[in-house]
């Protein structure tokens, strides 16, 4: 025996989205102050993470401990129940997915049961701690509230191009963002959705790896883990395109895809200006003061003018 799924009323589920999305919103817009604590944090400081009270790495081996007498087979099949799979190579053990106890009541297999507990105090019951960073770590936890999928990124290491973690690269990518003088003249309904974007872009990136699939499947699961929220079903769309199209720098610089099926893509709205703000601040986050930037910001301008062309092109002619 394992585990069973529990019947949650509607009426209850609603109204927990509606507090979630509302806390979430106010966050959203209280963290693009340039003058508030979010936006004068030094990401870039040596030794700067974020505290989890419970810890990706100690969740990792406190599972891994747990299964250790089971083979792969077994161990697929108990965290499969819970959303995810250990991966274990020779370097390290990481896991994919994103673990939960959301609709899942205890039964009394003891493995069953134990490992309840360790995903239930990973994702329910964990919070960050930065003592020095209070409002910070007040802000973050209310965003994990609505994105408990978060909670996987926290002190996930990246390729070795990479200076930081993902969540670290992540949250310094929405700074920059924010602290971009075009994100200020973008509506409130844009600017909610390119902090969304921005804190789903690398969702489901490898642990250590370089991974070329990551805009898509980001995308993909984001679509998913926006359920969990009430947001209108074009926002939604617009988060999601904006994710699935983060990497579209080096797809123009690579000749993968032509300028003219971006401008076709992208046409509506805001939705290339968003982009190149995202894509420049994400490469500025990439490695410390900002020398994978200066790599690639002459593509940027060239892109970012090639493809702005096609489509003020196509907006005279209609």
């Amino acid at each position: 025996m394992g585990l069973i799924k529990i019947f949650v009323p509607c009426y209850y589920v609603i109204m927990v989205a509606e507090t979630i999305t509302k806390n979430l919103y106010k966050v959203l817009q209280s963290i693009e102050n340039p003058d508030g604590e979010f936006c004068k944090i030094n990401f870039e400081k040596q030794g700067f993470c974020l505290k989890l009270k419970y810890s990706r790495q100690n969740f990792i081996e406190d599972t891994k401990k747990l299964l250790c007498n089971l083979n792969s087979s077994q161990k697929t099949e108990i965290t499969s129940f819970f959303g995810f799979v250990l991966i274990e190579n020779e370097q390290f053990t990481t896991f994919l997915g994103y673990p939960s106890v959301k609709n899942l009541v205890q039964e009394n297999s003891p493995y069953f049961h134990q490992l309840f507990g360790l995903v239930e105090k990973f994702t329910v019951q964990n919070e960050i701690c930065n003592k020095n960073y209070q409002i910070f770590s007040k802000e973050m936890n209310t965003i994990l509230k609505a994105f408990p999928e978060f909670y996987t990124l926290i002190g996930k290491i990246q390729h070795h191009t990479h200076s930081y973690t993902v969540d670290i690269h992540t949250l310094k990518v929405l700074q920059g963002v924010m602290l971009n003088p075009l994100y200020k003249n973008l509506p409130k309904n844009d600017r909610r959705a390119l902090q969304i974007a921005v804190l789903m872009h690398d969702i489901t990136k490898k642990e250590g790896e370089i991974d070329k699939t990551h805009p898509y499947c980001a995308a993909k699961d984001t679509a998913f883990i926006l359920n969990n929220i009430q947001i209108p079903s074009k926002q939604k769309e617009k988060i999601c395109l904006l994710i699935r199209n983060h990497d579209w720098l080096e797809r123009y610089n690579k000749g993968i895809t032509p300028a003219k099926e971006f401008a076709e893509i992208l046409k509506d709205g805001n939705n290339f200006e968003m982009l190149c703000i995202l894509a420049e601040s994400d490469l500025k986050a990439v490695q410390r003061n900002g020398v994978f930037y200066e790599k690639y910001c002459s593509v940027l301008d060239d892109g970012r003018k090639e493809i702005s062309a096609i489509l003020h092109k196509s907006f005279s002619a209609a």
